[in-house]
């Protein structure tokens, strides 16, 4: 398991989608916590980037433009030990505004059962067998003038001290 700062994944998820939010016209929205910017992590980070990436491309993707807006919030919940390592608990949301993604996209995604229609759909439903298999959830959500994917994630913030390595006193 590599150790990487979570800031590092943010950004260049971001500048997968930079092109995409300027030919659409779209504004890029963000409420990240510093504390969230600097969070070093241990995992898989590419998982992480293709999952996050590919999620937020779909946002843009069926965001209206011009004009329109997508948004990612990033909220830090608690943080657990187990076996002597500490995780912290992620909620990343991804909104945009409209009516949303095709409902028969949202299907190929959550139902697909390896018979797509779409390459997004079955980009998605990968990147959502990826996040299952990191003990990850994804859910979409419609509402009246917006839609989002909430993607909720525990990753590894600090590896247990081998036994026998005391803190300096």
């Amino acid at each position: 398991m590599e150790e990487f700062p979570l800031g590092n994944v943010l950004d260049a998820v971001v500048s997968q989608i930079i092109i995409l939010l300027r030919e659409k016209n779209i504004q890029f929205l963000h409420e990240i916590p510093k504390e969230v910017m600097t969070l070093s992590l241990y995992g898989d980070q590419i998982k992480l980037q293709l999952i996050l990436s590919d999620f937020l491309f779909s946002v843009v993707h069926h965001a209206p433009s011009p004009n329109g807006w997508v948004e990612i919030k990033i909220s830090p919940g608690l943080k657990l030990i187990q076996d002597g390592n500490e995780f912290i608990r992620l909620q990343f949301r991804l909104t945009h505004p409209g009516k949303g993604l095709p409902s028969a996209l949202i299907d190929e995604i959550f139902e697909g059962r390896n018979q797509w229609t779409t390459l997004e759909g079955q980009r998605l439903n990968m990147s959502l067998k990826l996040l299952n298999r990191m003990n990850g959830h994804v859910q979409y959500t419609r509402e009246h003038d917006r839609c989002y994917f909430v993607i909720d994630l525990e990753l590894q913030s600090e590896k247990a001290k081998p036994k026998g390595l005391q803190a300096d006193e």
